[in-house]
């Protein structure tokens, strides 16, 4: 009997259908490896001080920076076993590094890198070693220093570490071009399975390629990001490519969600009152003075951006991504002509002016969570939801009172979730693209974008989303990559993770029940050989699991805005290093989906009143006397409990509904034929 595989293989080479396809890629997949050969083929170096950002040198195993007693140079103290990860520029690279032995008139040193081992005898005075490598396979090369060690200032420390230049040039690395060819073959295979024709499918792929390999000729390899890009982009369009096999599109869209609810007079005069009902209750707040300092900081970015233009956009440190950066350069212009400046203490002016923004999305967005509770619920019941997420005192605080930026990215991730019925998801993808742009937390709404997509436009919706959103976000880093902003740039996205190593910052999720019995870093082993912060990242994966899953049978608006409640507030409660302030993300979801499950009230009544607790509990600039009285009670302890329930209650609901939509509203009941159409033909 002949094995089914073979004979699908042997149809395939047969049938000349295929045969175009076939020719083609070889050709495409041909001109990309040489593209990245020629790409690699010019001498090229980097030099690295040990205060450099992670993201240009990886570490660990490392000491917090320091200086010479001359303040000549930085350099860092190794444990037992430090490793550095350096860029890999091609051909046979050669390292120059600074090594001292410290305090010790001679130390052996061990050096494994690139598969070979060097001894070293270092000296108390820094002096400069090279070391030339054999071809590395990777786009990095970690060099590995083990040293005896031994105690000082209750630390266990080993070599001294100074300046670092990597040189080469040549052949590129086997793992770049191992990356390359799987991402040409299944972004090949993600266009034309969605329709693209074969020239234009060819097409798209080599600009793509020659704009990322112009990229990682001039400056980007040593960032070594291309392969694990690559590697990410060829997995997310096989995935996308069996899911939708799997999971064929389905055009379903709940009745009542095709209700468009024409505004009547009673709206008209609802929504100004609403409005006005949220001024009343931010504006005492708006020039109130700086309670955490975050103001002070943003003042500060506004002083750098307004002298120095985007060269001072991560002048001294920072993390603001693009949006905030150019919204606080424009907003810098507008300080001084009104009286302000940017010094401590602020003055109401600079204050109100770095507040306005966030205030007008704020505004904004109550008007969005009634019109879209109007499609489900008559005019009393949509005020009343809006009216509890304006009064909530997460919200006003947030935007009035801290100033934070949280409210400008809260309106664009509505969008993503509420949009992906209109124009194949297009306007959905540009907002999650927006909300990147503001803050780097909009990850969170990945997965379900990538499902929802696929099970409501199938391949072509994916590959069109997707390009809009990778070219709004090529526009936007633009101008800050030319003006020499890219390391502070790609350190504010991927130094998100690592910024404050704790099991908790503030946030009254499962790990701040460690934090009772002493814990503090999530770098510490938890279980299994995992550290606290792996395993939170994995219990994070499981509740997005979870959401994928369950949108993969149901993914209608109503579906889509519960399992964003459920990212949410899984993203607050699982991973490490979480800011006590981030269960607002949750809040204008619940928000939304109470219109559509009533009983959704609670669990945002519940999440409102612990997020409340939490900051006041957290931070003494709001109101220091229940500062002292939460931290000294259970209050924080039964919040984590309340949130954990909460979490599991949605979890659980969102499970059981993932195979029916919600029941219409008496209200709405017999208003109008319920049909099931395709929202495109609307």
């Amino acid at each position: 009997m002949t094995h089914p595989i073979r004979i699908r293989w042997r149809h395939l080479v047969a049938d000349n259908r295929y045969l175009p396809d076939i020719v083609t890629l070889l050709v495409v997949w041909s001109i990309v490896l040489v593209l990245a050969q020629v790409a690699y083929r010019s001498p090229r170096s980097v030099g690295y001080t040990l205060a450099a950002p992670e993201v240009l040198l990886p570490h660990t195993g490392l000491y917090d920076p320091e200086r010479l007693p001359d303040q000549s140079r930085i350099y860092r103290w190794t444990t037992e076993t430090g490793h550095i990860y350096l860029p890999n520029p091609g051909g046979h690279p050669v390292v120059h590094i600074l090594l001292a032995a410290g305090p010790r008139p001679v130390v052996p040193l061990q050096v494994q890198v690139a598969g070979e081992q060097f001894s070293l005898q270092l000296t108390s005075d820094l002096r400069s070693y090279a070391l030339l490598l054999p071809s590395p396979l990777g786009e990095r090369v970690r060099l590995t220093l083990s040293a005896p060690t031994f105690e000082a200032d209750g630390r266990t420390l080993g070599v001294m570490v100074s300046d670092i230049v990597m040189a080469g040039g040549g052949a590129a690395p086997i793992g770049v071009l191992l990356g390359l060819g799987l991402a040409t073959v299944a972004g090949y295979t993600l266009l034309r399975q969605a329709g693209e024709t074969l020239h234009l499918t060819a097409l798209v792929i080599l600009l793509l390629h020659m704009i990322v390999l112009g990229w990682q000729a001039a400056t980007g390899w040593r960032y070594g990001l291309l392969t694990p890009l690559c590697f990410l982009a060829a997995l997310a369009s096989m995935g996308a490519i069996v899911m939708v096999r799997s999971f064929p599109p389905n055009p379903f869209v709940h009745p009542v969600d095709l209700r468009m609810a024409p505004l009547t007079r009673s709206d008209v005069a609802v929504i100004p009152l609403l409005l006005i009902m949220a001024l009343i209750v931010r504006w005492p707040w708006l020039d109130a003075p700086d309670p955490v300092g975050d103001l002070e900081l943003a003042a500060r970015r506004m002083w750098f951006l307004h002298d120095y233009g985007l060269a001072g956009s991560y002048m001294y440190g920072g993390d603001y991504v693009p949006f905030r950066l150019y919204l606080l350069w424009g907003l810098s212009q507008l300080v001084r002509p009104f009286g302000g400046d940017f010094f401590d203490p602020l003055p109401a002016v600079t204050l109100t002016v770095i507040k306005v923004p966030a205030l007008l999305a704020d505004l904004t967005t109550v008007v969005v969570i009634y019109v879209a509770s109007r499609r489900w619920q008559p005019v009393y019941q949509a005020t009343l939801i809006a009216a509890l997420y304006s009064l909530s005192p997460p919200v006003w605080m947030n935007v009035a009172w801290w100033g934070q930026v949280d409210m400008l990215l809260m309106l664009p991730l509505l969008g993503t979730v509420m949009l992906l019925d209109r124009d194949s998801g297009r306007w959905s993808w540009l907002c999650w693209a927006t909300a990147l742009l503001i803050k780097p937390q909009a990850i969170i709404l990945v997965p379900l974008l990538f499902v929802a997509t696929l099970r409501r436009h199938g391949l072509q919706g994916l590959v069109q989303g997707a390009m809009l959103a990778g070219g709004l976000l090529v526009l936007a880093v633009t101008p800050l990559a030319l003006a020499g902003q890219g390391p502070g740039l790609l350190e504010a996205y991927l130094g998100s993770v690592g910024r404050f190593p704790h099991l908790t910052n503030g946030a009254y999720n499962v790990w701040y029940l460690l934090t009772l019995w002493g814990g503090d870093t999530d770098s510490a082993i938890a279980i299994g050989g995992l550290s606290y912060r792996a395993l939170g990242m994995l219990l994070l994966s499981g509740f997005t699991l979870l959401v994928v899953v369950t949108l993969l049978y149901r993914c209608d608006r109503p579906a889509r805005i519960q399992g964003a409640a459920v990212l949410a507030l899984a993203f607050f409660m699982l991973p490490t290093q979480i800011h006590g302030r981030y269960l607002f993300l949750t809040l204008a979801f619940l928000a939304l989906g109470i219109a559509a499950y009533p009983w959704l009230r609670w669990p945002y009544m519940a999440l409102m009143l612990t997020a409340t607790i939490n900051i006041l509990g957290t931070l003494d600039g709001f109101v220091p006397s229940a500062t002292a009285w939460i931290r000294g009670s259970p209050l924080p302890v039964l919040c984590v409990l309340v949130n954990l329930g909460v979490l599991m209650a949605l979890s659980v609901q969102l499970l059981v509904t993932s195979r029916a939509g919600p029941e219409i509203p008496a209200a709405l009941a017999g208003t109008r034929t319920l049909v099931v159409v395709n929202v495109e033909e609307q």
